[in-house]
């Protein structure tokens, strides 16, 4: 009896080792070793996922809707690869210092959670958007998820 299993952790040489040998003891019922690969996967992917802080600064000459539909556009690429968002409009903010010419911004904060692989993917995107003035990633370390998505 063979699989396949596909796992994406950080402990992933670790996890494909423990399950290799639990396919391999003849004893063991495949269904048996399908319920537990699967309760291992979402153990480790537990681990993997942390809350994230994105703070957008948009070009001021962009329009309201641009903005909206921008931001819309972020939340749900996010919303799309699996996390939960949190967007917080914060309206025009001025600058400490110029960025790229420019002395006032639309500041959007988003709060979600994701990995590694996600924060890549959505850095690469924020690249492409030519109305992007500045995007900054912080790991939020202090707090929880429940914290963060419970409507108070």
């Amino acid at each position: 009896m063979k699989f396949i299993i596909f796992i994406s952790s950080r402990n992933n040489k670790k996890l494909q080792g423990l399950i290799k040998h639990l396919i391999t003891v003849r004893y063991i019922h495949y269904y048996f070793i399908q319920l537990l690969s699967n309760l291992l996967l979402k153990y480790f992917m537990k681990k993997e996922l942390e809350l994230y802080e994105l703070v957008l600064l948009f070009k001021f000459t962009t329009t309201e809707q641009e903005t909206i539909s921008k931001t819309e556009f972020y939340r749900n690429f996010l919303v799309d690869r699996g996390s939960q968002v949190l967007v917080k409009n914060q309206g025009k903010v001025s600058l400490a210092y110029p960025i790229k010419g420019f002395d006032i911004a639309t500041s959007v904060q988003i709060i979600f959670l994701g990995n590694g692989d996600l924060l890549k993917q959505m850095n690469v995107e924020i690249k492409r958007d030519a109305t992007i003035l500045r995007a900054i990633t912080t790991k939020l370390v202090n707090q929880t998820a429940p914290e963060m998505f419970t409507v108070g």
